[in-house]
């Protein structure tokens, strides 16, 4: 049998085992990518993720001191074995921009 080319007939297309491997590769990527732990720090001292948040609350108003009081009500029981850290901060915000009234009487002359 002649080699006439690439697509001479008995000679399947390169192309088709690629086009058919392409996906299988994929899948089983995604498939070991979704099984994977996140990577450890490769040096010593390099920072870990931090951890999970276990309380957050945002609240705008005009008196901050009464605001945090409200949200330290909503925070968990400590427990006995855990530490914690704390976090709180207080901005300063832009002023509001004044919105224009709807008009909802018609102008004069329409």
């Amino acid at each position: 049998m002649a080699f006439d080319g690439p697509y001479s007939p008995g000679w399947s297309h390169p192309m088709s085992c690629k086009a058919l491997l392409l996906p299988l590769l994929l899948g089983s990527l995604f498939v070991h990518a979704s099984d994977m732990q996140p990577p450890l720090p490769d040096r010593p001292g390099a920072h870990m993720p931090p951890p999970s948040v276990l309380y957050q609350a945002s609240k705008q108003s005009k008196d901050p001191q009464a605001t945090a009081q409200e949200l330290f009500k909503n925070i968990p029981a400590a427990e006995t074995d855990k530490r914690y850290e704390v976090v709180i901060s207080v901005r300063e915000l832009p002023p509001q921009a004044i919105r224009a009234q709807p008009i909802t009487a018609p102008l004069k002359g329409q």
